[in-house]
């Protein structure tokens, strides 16, 4: 109930004056959410390291994390005898007093915490335990916790090429890493017969690559002990060091264990589902090898001198009783053994030497660099990229980032963005320097749109412009984490905009700069309440933003206008592998100089056409810096890029999006593009308007057009009546080439009830 409040709340905020929205000007899929870390008391972290580990705690956990060091030492030789693989790299693992505590760590904020091929370099890779009150339960977590950053670091390796060769080719199965680090973690795995059977019982027809979380655990952990039984502990090393060269688990494992991988799957199914064969196999590995002669067979009764008739053999009972003593004593040894070793594991562990306690040193590490192919609305195609540094808590985060069109001059069309955040209290501050530059040189086919809204009758017959818009911007934020899941920014802005009118060949005749200055505080509310549902990435829940902004130009009130966004997502899971996806958008500009959103076409567009209108909106011209302050909402598929624009606009699309790997055995599937193979159904609906009067309204823009300009003496203003919504429909698919995520999509758009001509659309990067 409270859910449906908010939003009727937000709805009603739909009809309210003296506001306007505010989006982001690459679109829609750099819309900044993001969940919060609560902090509420202050740690003051130390440091005591091992040969192997070093481990981070604080106050009222040295204890905590001395027998946390002795614990990961002393298993360190079994886990690494049990994978055959030995990082070089110290560990570092931190240490909470309790789950409450954890909750409030930052880490993870930019670097993240789910193996799935983002962490580069195991010296940077970091393992945060929680202590419940419980020995036995924090060991455990210890031990699976660095058994699978191991596996990880062993599968995917510790370079940078290594790593991303790695994602590009070896793609496991959740049981896989799951299961093995269960498997090493378990004491006694025996004691969890029962348990696996259940599961496996439970398993009915469902493929193992299709298992998550739990199940993928406890199925995986039943895997790796039934090969340590059947086949013998030290073909887990073989297996996992195959996988790791021909990429593929199954074939690795059936190279190594030299059995199909369906037959492997019976034999482990049987194992469980009938109690003969685990006594079996258990009895096998206690009986001793059979001598030579007894191994000898032969089902003949014509037995030569020598020879022993095996089918009707008769033992002695001495035999019988002698072979039973000389077992017990073997097997009495056998404990006596283990209990020493047992003893001497722990004196090792009391014997393990740890350094002294030191204050903890929080270096600053870079977190990588990603880029991007932006396909800037105004000045075409770029690359983006950025580069982030943080400590190694993450409570201090640098951020470079960027776009550059290649073109001449080289250093004409650019952004950059230097973004400094500090998350050690519970109130963030977040300190930031952006710098636009647009340069427009010549008017023509793929950016005549964008005079149409200033009222500009410019045209191709005159091209040459010659013109650069800059505008920089400083800000600081303060963000208060209401809960993980909401969150309020408040920010002050200082914003600078720049007309510079030049002349290549005469610098004499270009005229002074003309600048303005702009106040700009903004309000945001961040809602962010989804999860990653697995390694893909694709999300799961609801998030949604609401964000005002102010600018007042100082000296000159005719420019002042105002911002309000309004963005709600929702990500539905279906069934396996289908995913429902919807979003709405509002935006509204009042003031003095409000601002436009143009809708129509795909973000990123590639092979984008632009919208022939050869008529505008009346009103007087406005100024070319407007051009700074553009939206673009995001997808309208079925038309032209910049078929709508106004002061407001509202926007839904909704998608229904398939992913192929959940559907097909993932050894089928040998090559990135097959594996991130996505296919989509969608449904985009929309529109943008100006004034107050609503989309319906028979006085609002939609209805009302010019034809000619005040200079012509065919000028007419002609009002017509017609819907005032788009609506788009089609099907399409994204995957992968060469680390780019490509989308295809086929649309038909439908325009005051008839329908136009089919478009394709070739674009690059996520979806909302």
């Amino acid at each position: 109930m409270r859910l449906k409040s908010i939003f009727f709340v937000i709805i009603g905020l739909f009809f309210c004056e003296n506001i306007a929205f505010s989006q982001n000007y690459y679109g829609i899929k750099n819309e900044e959410f993001g969940k919060s870390r609560v902090q509420t008391k202050r740690f003051e972290w130390k440091t005591i390291k091992s040969s192997n580990f070093e481990f981070n705690f604080y106050r009222g956990g040295e204890e905590l994390a001395k027998r946390a060091a002795r614990k990961a030492e002393e298993e360190h030789g079994r886990i690494t005898d049990v994978l055959g693989y030995t990082p070089f790299s110290v560990m570092k693992i931190y240490i909470y007093n309790s789950p409450e505590d954890k909750l409030q760590s930052n880490i993870g904020l930019v670097s993240s915490l789910e193996l799935d091929g983002k962490v580069l370099n195991l010296s940077k890779a970091r393992i945060q335990i929680a202590y419940q009150k419980n020995d036995s339960l924090f060991q455990k977590e210890l031990v699976k916790e660095i058994s699978t950053l191991f596996v990880y670091d062993m599968l995917y390796g510790g370079s940078l090429k290594e790593a991303v060769q790695s994602q590009l080719l070896l793609m496991v199965p959740d049981w896989y890493i799951k299961g093995i680090a269960a498997y090493i973690a378990e004491n006694k795995n025996t004691n969890r017969f029962s348990d696996f059977k259940t599961a496996i019982t439970g398993l009915q027809n469902q493929k193992l690559s299709g298992l998550k979380d739990a199940d993928a655990e406890i199925i995986g952990q039943s895997i790796w002990n039934f090969i340590a039984l059947k086949y013998g502990r030290e073909n887990i090393s073989n297996i996992l060091n195959l996988t790791r060269i021909i990429r593929n688990e199954q074939s690795s494992i059936t190279s190594t264990l030299g059995v199909s991988f369906n037959k492997f799957l019976r034999e482990w199914r049987n194992f469980y589902e009938n109690p003969v064969e685990i006594e079996k196999i258990t009895e096998a590995q206690k009986k001793p090898e059979p001598i030579a002669e007894e191994k000898k067979a032969d089902i003949s009764n014509d037995l030569l001198p020598g020879e022993i008739d095996t089918e009707n053999y008769s033992f002695d009972i001495k035999n019988i009783e002698k072979y039973k003593g000389d077992r017990k004593n073997a097997e009495n040894q056998q404990s006596t053994s283990e209990k020493t070793k047992t003893l001497e594991s722990g004196k090792n562990a009391e014997r393990v030497k740890l350094s002294a306690i030191k204050g903890y040193k929080n270096y600053f590490v870079s977190n990588g660099t990603t880029y991007d192919i932006l396909i800037d609305p105004i000045r075409r195609f770029g690359v983006g990229g950025r580069l982030i540094f943080n400590d190694l808590l993450e409570n201090n985060i640098l951020t470079f980032s960027g776009y550059l069109r290649p073109s001449t001059p080289l250093l004409k069309n650019f952004d950059y963005t230097i973004n400094y955040g500090n998350y050690t209290k519970k109130l963030d501050w977040v300190f930031e320097y952006k710098k636009r530059s647009i340069n427009i040189e010549s008017v023509d086919e793929s950016n005549i749109y964008i005079f149409r809204a200033l009222k500009m009758f410019l045209t191709e017959e005159n091209p040459y412009l010659l013109r650069r818009l800059i505008s920089q911007n400083f800000s600081a934020a303060g963000i208060y984490p209401i809960n993980q899941n909401l969150k309020i920014s408040v920010s002050a802005n200082m914003l600078k905009t720049t007309d510079i009118e030049y002349d290549i060949f005469d610098i004499s005749k270009s005229r002074d700069n003309l600048n303005q200055l702009f106040l700009n505080p903004k309000f945001d509310l961040v809602y962010d309440k989804t999860r990653l549902a697995d390694s893909k990435g694709f999300e799961i829940g609801t998030k949604g933003i609401f964000s005002y902004q102010k600018f007042k130009n100082i000296g000159d009130n005719r420019f002042d206008f105002n911002k309000l966004n309004i963005d709600i997502r929702h990500y539905q899971p279906l069934v396996k592998g289908l995913l429902a996806a919807g979003r709405i958008n509002y935006g509204r500009s009042t003031g003095n100089a409000p601002k436009f959103t143009f809708i129509g076409g795909a973000e990123n567009w590639l092979n984008r056409s632009i919208y022939d209108a050869e008529t505008m909106i009346p009103g007087k011209e406005g100024d070319m810096r407007d051009i700074l302050f553009y939206n673009f909402a995001g997808n309208l598929r079925g038309f032209d890029f910049a078929r709508l624009y106004g002061n407001n606009h509202l926007l839904t699309n909704i998608e229904l999006r398939a992913y192929m790997s959940e559907y097909f055995p993932r050894s089928s599937m040998t090559s990135s593009i097959l594996r991130s193979l996505q296919l989509v159904a969608f449904s985009d609906i929309g529109t943008a308007w100006n004034g107050s009067a609503g989309p319906f309204s028979k006085q609002n823009s939609l209805n009302t057009i010019v034809l000619g300009d005040n200079n012509s003496p065919f000028f007419a203003e002609v009002t017509n009546f017609k819907n005032p919504f788009l609506a788009g429909l089609g099907f399409g698919a994204r995957t992968t080439i060469l680390g780019v995520l490509v989308k295809f999509d086929y649309a038909v758009g439908r325009e005051d009830k008839e329908f136009n001509s089919p478009k394709f659309y070739i674009s690059v990067g996520k979806d909302f």
